[in-house]
């Protein structure tokens, strides 16, 4: 459907004026969540599905194991003929046969045998334990058992991992690699989903190029398409970069009618209040701009709309203020989009500050922070405050904390809490 551009421009335009106005973080969020719209339901084969949201139950309709199967290498036995066996004072069995994994046991146990197994083998009739090789010694057909066994020893017996007619996942569950395992042993060839979110980026400002050009003076690399197409991939969703757009209000629109297919649409750069800084103006041109800027440091000059129903996310251009919005209002969004809590990945640590964090009252400070294990406790540095266009900053960072806009900073030897990058 092609974008509106009879809509008039927002009030908000601070190009060459400023923010006069900041709404908070928390507001900015709770904006966003009020325009999300829960992605739809798909069905896939299990052995795609690592990283995805289950859209329901998943209830086994076999048991695991399927059967009575032995959990070492050893002798399968009576236990009864094991009791009062010692080193000193072995039990001997006679051997029977031979059990093999993958094979349907015939055998049968009486009273004084015993049968060799493999791990993994069907138990025989008769048997109730089983002897581990280490404890058994062989004399010709026959072993001597060197230690008593109870009913049940060594047995993975049918159905103790996974009964049938149990729930072994639930919906809303972020599939892990173990989870696409339990898919495999009950044989669930497909599962139900929620979709993944796709977005497209579109990386603005006419001093961008591509990796690996030649660049002249006035030119810089386009980092941030990549870097945010990343951050899309590690929080479920897929991402198609639409290229580096000039700063022309017409190309931008034009852009913008090319994402209009995607679920979400990030805008790069062209989002604070200079004169070429027209993301903001163009959403609210051919939709509805929500806010524009947040009261956060780094990341403040960033936007939020509304076009043909898909949200649109304008961050900054320097990189670190880039990611650090990213993490702070679309990785909430694309969380909430699959159905899961909007901290869903937030991995938390306590620690304790080595030097004190400065902040000022009414701005969430995002501060990053090197993170270290000293005598059982873990510390805290932080490296910078300022500085969005110092990537390196990131890279050296494990983690950030955030100071709340109600707070003047952390003292030198505060507990507080941080988040972890993954």
């Amino acid at each position: 459907m092609p974008i509106s551009s009879n809509m008039h421009v927002s009030k908000m335009a601070v190009r060459m004026c400023g923010f006069p106005k900041r709404v908070s973080l928390d507001d900015a969020l709770r904006t966003i969540f009020s325009h999300l719209k829960p992605l739809g339901k798909e069905s896939i084969p299990f052995s795609r599905a690592l990283g995805r949201v289950l859209a329901e139950d998943v209830v086994s309709k076999v048991d695991i194991p399927p059967f009575d199967r032995s959990a070492v290498d050893g002798y399968a036995v009576k236990a009864a003929d094991t009791f009062g066996a010692t080193s000193t004072t072995p039990k001997k069995l006679r051997v029977v046969g031979t059990g093999k994994p993958g094979s349907k046991s015939e055998l049968r146990i009486r009273k004084g045998e015993a049968v060799r197994l493999m791990t993994g083998s069907p138990m025989p009739r008769g048997a109730d334990a089983v002897l581990m090789a280490e404890y058994a010694k062989p004399v010709k057909n026959h072993i001597l058992a060197l230690t008593s066994l109870t009913p049940g020893k060594n047995i993975s017996a049918k159905g103790e991992d996974v009964r049938a007619g149990e729930t072994v996942l639930r919906r809303g569950r972020r599939l892990r690699p173990e989870d696409i395992g339990m898919l495999a042993s009950i044989s669930r060839l497909k599962v139900r989903v929620f979709r993944r979110p796709n977005v497209a980026i579109i990386s603005t400002g006419s001093e961008l190029k591509p990796p690996g050009t030649r660049l002249n003076t006035a030119q810089i690399m386009d980092i941030n398409s990549y870097s945010l197409a990343a951050k899309v991939t590690s929080c479920g969703g897929t991402a198609e970069r639409l290229g580096i757009v000039p700063d022309e209000p017409e190309t931008l629109r034009q852009t913008l009618q090319r994402a209009m297919k995607h679920d979400v649409i990030i805008i790069s750069g062209g989002s604070s209040v200079g004169e070429h800084d027209l993301a903001p103006e163009v959403v609210a041109e051919v939709g509805d701009l929500m806010f524009h800027g947040v009261a956060m440091r780094p990341g403040g000059p960033s936007a939020f709309g509304v076009v043909n129903g898909r949200p649109v996310f304008c961050l900054a251009g320097f990189p670190v203020a880039s990611l650090v919005a990213f993490d702070m209002l679309v990785r909430p969004a694309l969380w909430v989009m699959q159905h899961l809590p909007p901290d869903w990945s937030s991995l938390r640590v306590k620690v304790k500050l080595v030097r004190k964090i400065p902040s000022s009252l009414g701005r969430v400070d995002v501060v990053r922070v090197r993170i270290w294990g000293d005598s059982g406790k873990l510390l805290a540095e932080p490296i910078r405050v300022t500085g969005s266009s110092i990537l390196s900053s990131m890279t050296l960072a494990d983690g950030f904390v955030i100071v709340p806009g109600d707070v003047e900073g952390f003292d030198a030897g505060t507990t507080v809490e941080a988040q972890l990058y993954s």
